[in-house]
């Protein structure tokens, strides 16, 4: 039992060794798996963290441009009150002050007078009062008075409704406070009426102002004049 155990092994070996001498290249050894840093593994299975890694952007990100609204501008109120940021503009003439802002279709008026007496102011003249549109407003008694007039000569000015023209004036108001009076007015920039002249958006004009101290009568001589300008805002 024991021989033919013994003969069986070494028959067994001399085959094994005769088989590698035949075919060596079907008996191969394989390297052990190198585990680069991202395939580790923390103990219990998890994988383990290794270094932060940067990715290159393929192209800048685009980030949204943000918009800035402009800064409203304050509503025109025509309550016979002229407060500071009310009108994009004001230039001062023949004593009292003027206050405009105008858009595409219509300018405002501020007037700012020293006396109680009424106020005129006319835009554009051909010829000292020759041609200008004159608005004319008096406070009597707490309640305003106006007027839209046509400049009729060199020297004087009548009312449009006179002269086959209309009233052109879309709002007033006006008031006494403290010795001073202040008219507040909104006009049309362009009319059908041959008595007014149309105002272009951009465009300087020339200016005449009045008032007078005391008086309320559109008939009473001015206390005082001036002339100066005004430019309309452009709109696009």
């Amino acid at each position: 039992m024991t021989g033919t155990f013994l003969i069986g092994a070494g028959v067994m070996l001399v085959l094994m060794v005769v088989v590698a001498l035949l075919f060596p290249e079907q008996i191969t050894t394989e390297a052990p798996l190198d585990l680069g840093p991202s395939e580790a593994t923390a103990p219990g299975g998890a994988p383990a963290e290794g270094p932060a890694v940067e990715i290159p952007l393929e192209r800048p990100v685009d980030v949204p441009e943000v918009s800035v609204e402009p800064i409203a501008v304050i509503p025109i109120a025509v309550d016979g009150v002229v407060f500071p940021g009310e009108y994009g503009h004001r230039t001062d003439a023949g004593g009292f002050e003027v206050h405009w802002s105008n858009d595409i279709n219509f300018l405002r008026v501020g007037l700012v007078s020293p006396g109680t007496g009424y106020v005129a102011i006319g835009f554009d003249p051909d010829h000292r009062m020759k041609g200008a549109n004159f608005i004319l407003g008096a406070v009597e008694d707490g309640r305003l008075v106006v007027r839209d007039d046509y400049g009729d000569g060199s020297v004087r000015h009548t009312a449009d409704t006179l002269l086959g023209g209309t009233n052109d004036i879309l709002e007033a108001a006006g008031r006494e406070e403290e010795g001073r009076t202040t008219v507040e007015f909104v006009i049309p920039l362009a009319t059908r009426d041959p008595m007014d002249k149309t105002l272009v958006p951009g465009e300087t004009y020339d200016i005449l102002v009045a008032y007078h101290n005391t008086s309320d009568s559109f008939a009473a001589r001015h206390s005082r004049r001036g002339s100066g300008t005004i430019r309309l805002d452009a709109v696009p």
